[in-house]
Parts: structure tokens; sequence; C-alpha cells
């Protein structure tokens, strides 16, 4: 973290040489704010260096099937209404699940075995915010 902050600085390595980022050396990093255990790296990070809030970009999700023979905008509908029911930018799925070139195919497997236990978790005591977003349930909305 030293060096990111101070570029023109070296450091030596274990193994006796020395280690700088060269000033042409970009870093991009994303960061979970969701995940509170790191939250002391999460302070210092944020105290020195610039940051961008990426929600779900649903028009990026649309663009992506295209040109596809998948209509993901039943999809897309549904997220909206899930992500207004989590209520926290922090927690909110994003479109990158679904980013996939056979989402027809994967879509099943994807729902129930990545977005169910996540808003079991989330949802946690809350088992009818749960079921209004169970596969069955979703896949009524997709028109399938």
């Amino acid at each position: 973290m030293y060096l990111l902050e101070y570029r023109d600085s070296e450091i030596p390595l274990a193994g006796g040489v020395k280690l700088r980022i060269p000033d042409n050396v970009r870093l991009i990093g994303t960061m979970n704010t969701a995940d509170r255990s790191i939250a002391l790296v999460d302070h210092a990070l944020r105290r020195r260096f610039a940051f961008l809030e990426l929600r779900p970009n649903y028009d990026a999700l649309a663009s992506y099937h295209e040109t596809s023979d998948y209509d993901v905008q039943p999809l897309i509908s549904v997220l909206r209404d899930l992500n207004t029911q989590i209520d926290d930018k922090n927690y909110e799925i994003g479109i990158s699940f679904f980013i996939d070139d056979d989402l027809e195919l994967n879509l099943r497997s994807i729902w129930q075995l990545e977005i169910e236990p996540y808003l079991e978790e989330f949802f946690l005591g809350q088992a009818s915010k749960v079921n209004t977003f169970r596969w069955n349930k979703v896949l009524e909305r997709l028109g399938e």
C-alpha cells in the first residue's frame, strides 16, 4: 500500500532486490463494500485513492444480450424488484452473474446456486421475502 501512495519510493524485498511501481502503471482495484471484515483496509484505501461507485447497470446487461436469442428484459425487471427489496446499495445483486453467453441454459443454476443462497442469508428470518424470489416464482415472471 505504501508504494501505491508514494510512487517515487522503493521498498526492499526479502530477496535483496528493491521494488517500485513505475509511473506508467495504473492500478484499478475492485472492492465489495458489503465485506465488513476488511473495514480497516477500506478506510486506509478511501483516505488515499479515488473511488467510483458502480451500481448494477441494466442497460449494459441488455446491450450484452442484444445479439443473443434470450430476451433479458423480464430478468431485468426481476432484478430491479429484487434490488428494491434489498434496499441497500452495498448488497444489491449485480449484473455480472448474468453476463453469460448461454444464459438461457445456465440461468436456473445461477439463480438456485448463487442468488437464492445469498438471499437466504441476507433475508435471514424473512422467509416471505426469500420465497418471492425463489426460482419457481422467478421462472413465472420470466414467462417460461
